[in-house]
């Protein structure tokens, strides 16, 4: 039986929607948000459950739904920009403006890239 490859762990930025579509309901717009969040962070323990760290921009909910003042949407984009040039790896989980635009700067920088979790080989555990 073949042996799957191992490599050392890996910072994976996690790319996938945040912000619900254009004509949500206000009152939906937040749920939906939520929503999207949740898949974000199960695909990050997905992530560590194969021995690599993964950087999970949704996590920025929570400072949205906190702060007094609303950051603009530019913020967050400048925020992801940032980690994602600290990360080795991008995992795509959906499509929006965002996610695509990094999926596209990380092609266009020599990431890997992953769009299924079973894609990413397991870590070794020397690191």
């Amino acid at each position: 039986m073949a042996r799957s490859r191992r490599l050392k762990s890996l910072k994976i930025y996690v790319a996938g929607p945040y912000a619900p579509p254009k004509g949500t309901e206000i009152h939906d717009a937040a749920r939906v948000a939520h929503k999207h969040t949740i898949r974000a962070i199960k695909a990050g323990i997905a992530i560590i459950e194969k021995g690599h760290i993964p950087f999970i921009p949704h996590l920025m909910h929570f400072v949205h739904l906190e702060t007094r003042k609303s950051l603009p949407a530019e913020f967050y984009y400048s925020y992801d920009m940032v980690w994602l040039r600290h990360c080795d790896a991008l995992l795509f989980i959906g499509r929006s403006k965002g996610a695509l635009h990094e999926l596209d700067w990380a092609k266009n920088h020599g990431k890997l890239i992953f769009r299924k979790i079973a894609k990413i080989p397991l870590a070794s555990k020397k690191n």
